[in-house]
């Protein structure tokens, strides 16, 4: 919303509501942070993130999937992607499971950093959730696991 210079809280609030009219039209991040700038008229809470079952921020949560994801240079293919679903899933825990909403929450380091999961190794962190694994444990492996970029 930078591209809009200085505006007051009102004129915040009408570029947001343009924004999420038309979300193909404009980057993923972009989309997300006209969500949070607007009120959700059915439960109260910033549009898009509240309870699961809120058929407003149920609807705003699914438009988000259709704004524009383009990878950042010097990430490989799909960090974007698994950036943009790591964030929606933080942005509205109520939607998913305590584990992977845990699970989530860290991998985001190193999506930010730039890295993207091999299939084995998101086998691997997801075997150790459904076995119960402890935030200490799935930390614990991420940090061996993407840090040393074995497994």
């Amino acid at each position: 919303m930078q591209d809009f210079g200085t505006l007051t809280a009102l004129d915040e609030r009408d570029v947001a509501e343009m924004v999420i009219d038309e979300p193909n039209r404009h980057p993923w991040r972009v989309v997300d942070a006209a969500y949070d700038r607007l009120a959700c008229t059915e439960c109260g809470g910033r549009l898009s993130r509240g309870p699961a079952g809120c058929a407003a921020c149920d609807l705003a949560n699914g438009f988000r999937y259709v704004a524009i994801e383009v990878d950042r240079p010097g990430v490989p293919p799909g960090n974007e992607h698994a950036l943009r679903v790591n964030v929606s899933v933080v942005r509205r825990p109520s939607a998913i499971s305590w584990r992977e909403v845990v699970a989530r929450r860290l991998l985001l380091p190193f999506l930010l950093d730039g890295h993207l999961p091999t299939i084995k190794q998101a086998q691997a962190a997801r075997a150790l959730l459904n076995q119960g694994g402890t935030a200490e444990e799935l930390a614990e492996h991420l940090n061996f696991a993407w840090g040393n970029d074995s497994t």
